[in-house]
């Protein structure tokens, strides 16, 4: 089994000094765009060159070498690097200041261009190492919002989605052909096999990445990225939370949300948690803190983004069975460090 690997997003904000005054480049590259829009200007990046724009920048400003694609309103970058992780499987500063290269020329295009562009996907690979990914995965109306003062910086460093693991599509490949070769499937069949059924587009944002030339990316929704940036600031609670850790290990956490029809809209965030031995709260108590913590999470993100397009939110113990559903409504009521939990979650045990 792959290790996972982890990064904490402040290493994407540690780069040189540079970088600060390109960020205030980029604001007032923002507001000259505003400016400029207002008063019925062309835009600095047309949207017809849009990916031309992005290949051009990073080379000029930053000699990296990337390709972009997009797919319906997400744009997708990819950046080969040689030194991504160190050695002990943690990203390089190097590797970091580069990809934050990234982010900010994708992010300077896209604020200076026509385009309707909503997220963008920055995709890292080692070129020794190919089969580790980064992914990052960012709203360009946060990037807006923060340029503008409207979100502080330590929400918008929450409000990103940062993944280092095992490429999937890499570990697919390798699974069916270790299969093929226990069946003797011939040689020149393999790769047709493997780009007739296991070469699709990815179904998940977990799924997001670049394998062998191949960009493997989604249009990236709104609803979705808000469950995957809750069950990230899940985890990160858990971290910043020592009496927590210290009483149990949360082994997964995950965001989806789904729609059966149009009237049944919902969040589904879904955890697995380990107690430990040792630790200062009962189980009883344990439970309500995780539960608490979970919800809590959830409210700042709906509310934060102004999200209504849902029914409920479901949060779900997979360890222990414990779930409770909690409608939007009550979510709204909901009072960071002032609702008791038992006023707005009902629990239920599968």
């Amino acid at each position: 089994m792959a290790k996972k690997l982890t990064v904490n997003s402040s290493q994407f904000t540690r780069g040189r000094q540079k970088h600060k005054i390109f960020f205030f480049f980029c604001y007032l590259i923002s507001v000259c765009c505003l400016l400029s829009a207002l008063s019925g200007c062309s835009p600095t990046y047309p949207k017809g060159n849009f990916k031309e724009h992005i290949i051009r920048l990073c080379k000029k400003e930053y000699k990296l070498d990337v390709k972009v694609e997009t797919v319906g309103k997400t744009i997708a970058i990819y950046v080969p690097l040689t030194n991504l992780l160190d050695f002990s499987f943690t990203l390089t500063q190097d590797a970091g200041e580069k990809i934050n290269d990234v982010i900010l020329s994708v992010s300077r295009v896209a604020l200076s261009s026509d385009s309707n562009y909503e997220f963008y996907c920055v995709i890292a690979h080692d070129i020794k190492i190919p089969e580790i990914q980064i992914v990052i995965i960012k709203s360009i109306d946060d990037v807006k919002r923060y340029l503008l003062g409207d979100i502080s910086r330590g929400e918008y460093s929450k409000r990103m989605l940062i993944d280092m693991k095992v490429s999937p599509q890499a570990q697919k490949e390798r699974s069916v052909r270790e299969a093929f070769e226990r069946m003797s499937v011939d040689k020149k069949w393999q790769e047709s096999m493997m780009q007739d059924f296991f070469r699709s587009d990815p179904a998940t944002l977990g799924d997001i990445g670049y394998w062998n030339g191949k960009f493997y990316i989604k249009d990236v929704s709104t609803p979705e990225f808000l469950a995957e940036e809750i069950a990230s600031r899940v985890r990160f609670a858990f971290r910043d939370d020592k009496k927590l850790e210290e009483s149990a290990i949360l082994k997964a956490s995950k965001g989806s949300y789904v729609t059966s029809d149009a009237a049944d809209r919902s969040f589904k965030i879904d955890i697995s948690v380990d107690s430990r031995n040792s630790g200062t709260f009962t189980s009883e108590e344990l439970s309500d803190k995780i539960f608490a913590g979970v919800l809590a999470a959830s409210y700042d993100v709906i509310h934060g983004y102004k999200f209504r397009d849902f029914d409920y939110l479901t949060i779900t113990n997979l360890s222990d069975g414990r779930s409770s559903k909690i409608t939007k409504e009550d979510l709204e009521s909901y009072k960071p460090k002032k609702t008791k939990i038992e006023d707005v979650m009902v629990f239920d045990t599968f």
